[in-house]
């Protein structure tokens, strides 16, 4: 089966989509040819990884409001040509912005089934595109007018996917048939907890004997990291050390909220080439984002037997069982968070027997399950 798969985020940029994309495609190339359209530079460039998938990078731009992406170009007749060129049985486009959509357009026009998956809760970012600083009532317009928007180009698809089933239920009531649950995979072969590598981390970042509070991920203001620095200052002594893991446009941002609130016990250690040695050396996990569609770092983390700490909302709500694998708490609701963390802390057997329920969990999000299920939906398109 030969696939086309189209993508507005991918390398150098680092997130979720492309760390599930970059696995899964790999996995998906074994048996079949892929052919990845992603933004790239000035000019079109193909880069071939291997005999059975290749990339065309499309001419991108930076895009002005938010550090890291690449928008690109709105060229809909060179697409078309590559797309016919390639003549795949299958187009799947992911979180579709402007790329995205071209394939979707050329594919249906050209009677190529299309599937499309929601990575992205959409009427959250588009105040996040300016930063949080949207007005409440434009606020309220944009959410109206995105949502209209994802139910008029998702209804030109033949199926649609998305990760948790409370997104499968939010995009069915915007009036979407089409919708099935698909969760993304980890490759978890690469999270099995390492004790050399988590002493190895700890004696690198001067982490000693403390309990560690990990974050992973990227850091940006979405994520709420401002959240977690006011919730660890109320927790925090000097046998606790908060460790933010990965790089992002509000590093320094973060950096000096941290000295403001007078923070004494936290490390920011920047991109990490091995982030299994992080989750094997944390203590517990926690991310007070409120947007995430999926999660991958909670996965992760969880099979890492590392308990973790998310909030009621979207994909963390769905994958942590409360007070089994971990913990649940109201969106950015500091004191709540903190006494989470401050449970957790003082509580080394129920660490101890969440960190092991949490791997068994974790279990169930392979990388290959995904992908398996991805093929079944390819198969069903295709009558067989």
């Amino acid at each position: 089966m030969k696939i086309a798969v189209f993508t507005d985020t991918y390398f150098p940029q680092i997130n979720g989509v492309v760390s599930y994309l970059s696995n899964s495609l790999k996995l998906l190339a074994k048996n079949n040819e892929v052919v990845l359209f992603a933004p790239g530079d000035k000019i079109l460039k193909v880069e071939k990884i291997s005999k059975t998938f290749k990339i065309y990078w499309i001419p991108a731009k930076a895009f002005p409001f938010y550090e890291g992406y690449r928008i690109s170009s709105m060229n809909y007749k060179r697409v078309s040509e590559l797309l016919k060129k390639e003549n795949p049985d299958i187009v799947h486009a992911h979180a579709p912005v402007v790329l995205g959509l071209e394939g979707i357009i050329s594919a249906k026009r050209k009677n190529i089934p299309t599937v499309v998956t929601y990575h992205t809760h959409f009427p959250d970012y588009v105040p996040h595109l300016l930063n949080g600083r949207l007005p409440e009532p434009f606020s309220k317009i944009s959410d109206y007018t995105v949502k209209k928007m994802i139910k008029h180009v998702f209804k030109m698809v033949d199926v649609v996917t998305a990760p948790t089933n409370e997104l499968v239920n939010e995009l069915k009531s915007y009036g979407l048939s089409n919708v099935i649950y698909l969760p993304n995979g980890v490759d978890l072969k690469k999270f099995r907890k390492n004790a050399k590598k988590a002493a190895l981390f700890r004696k690198q970042h001067k982490i000693g004997k403390k309990k560690m509070i990990l974050y992973l991920g990227r850091v940006s203001f979405e994520k709420k990291i401002d959240v977690l620095l006011e919730a660890f200052k109320m927790i925090e002594n000097d046998e606790r050390l908060l460790v933010i893991c990965g790089g992002g446009p509000y590093v320094d941002d973060f950096k000096k909220l941290a000295v403001a609130l007078g923070i004494k016990n936290v490390i920011f250690t920047g991109y990490l080439d091995d982030i299994n040695s992080a989750y094997s050396a944390a203590d517990i996990y926690v991310s007070a984002s409120d947007t995430e569609t999926f999660g991958l770092t909670f996965i992760e983390a969880m099979y890492t037997e590392t308990p973790v700490i998310g909030v009621k909302r979207l994909g963390p709500k769905e994958l942590i069982k409360n007070g089994k694998t971990g913990v649940l708490v109201e969106p950015s609701n500091i004191a709540e968070l903190a006494n989470a963390m401050e449970k957790l802390l003082n509580d080394a057997k129920l660490c101890k027997r969440m960190g092991t329920e949490a791997h068994k969990t974790a279990k169930k999000y392979s990388l290959r399950k995904s992908v398996e299920k991805t093929i079944e939906i390819y198969r069903g398109l295709r009558g067989g």
